[in-house]
């Protein structure tokens, strides 16, 4: 699977508008397969009262464009509903599924004062790959991104983010961290810069070039079969829930 992260050129605030996202789809969409955009892209972070939350328009905007180009995109963004606001990831597939889950961990003073915090994880398939989705600071919390079933772990762990760089070195190392422990890729897509994708070995695979705003991973789901099957850590892990 060819995976596709894209980040902002507003390193200040991390909006990507829904015009820049159709521009950078028409010109790469063809060679990938999944489309994977940071946390509140269509607004950025530094959003207060009086900015305008239109998540059902990104909605379907996503489902718009999975369906034109045959893809699977995803994503986050705030979304108000019955009178509540979301950092809400969605994922649209290329067949047409959607998948959601809600930002756990909030942060920051308009999250922590307006929005409301998840209470699911959420797991999902694309083309034979499991992935787990969180939502930036949910990172920092290993039980809420820990395998949840032995029997059929999930393969990625997703982590969109608006993270700023004077916390790259945290970052990077919670990224190497949830790899290592949940013998998973971590893919980070970051809107502010320095997007990130990690090996089960917890190990660096591929980090957006400098002056690059776009970039393409090729996900080997048979490497990590063969590397779980000689690294039988999961089998090891204590049961446990969550809720």
């Amino acid at each position: 699977m060819r995976v596709v992260i894209t980040e902002s050129t507003d390193k200040e605030n991390g909006r990507i508008p829904l015009e820049e996202v159709s521009e950078l789809l028409e010109t790469y969409a063809k060679e990938s397969d999944f489309w994977i955009l940071p946390e509140a892209f269509d607004t950025g972070w530094n959003i207060d009262g009086t900015t305008k939350i239109s998540g059902g328009k990104v909605l379907d905007f996503m489902k718009q464009n999975a369906l034109k180009y045959k893809i699977s995109i995803c994503g986050s963004f705030y979304l108000e509903t019955e009178g509540k606001f979301f950092n809400r990831f969605c994922v649209v597939t290329e067949d047409g599924r959607i998948y959601f889950v809600d930002k756990r961990h909030l942060f920051g003073l308009f999250e922590k004062t307006s929005v409301e915090p998840g209470k699911e994880i959420l797991d999902f398939e694309i083309s034979g790959i499991i992935f787990r989705a969180v939502i930036c600071y949910d990172l920092r919390f290993p039980v809420w991104c820990r395998q949840s079933d032995k029997r059929k772990p999930y393969d990625a762990l997703i982590c969109v983010s608006q993270w700023p760089k004077v916390r790259e070195f945290d970052r990077d190392l919670l990224l190497g961290a949830r790899a290592l422990e949940n013998v998973s890729f971590a893919i980070n897509s970051n809107a502010l810069g320095g997007s990130k994708i990690f090996s089960a070995e917890g190990k660096l695979l591929a980090k957006m070039p400098e002056g690059q705003r776009v970039m393409f991973y090729e996900l080997d789901k048979q490497q990590l079969s063969e590397y779980r099957k000689h690294k039988k850590y999961l089998s090891d892990a204590d049961d446990f829930q969550i809720f």
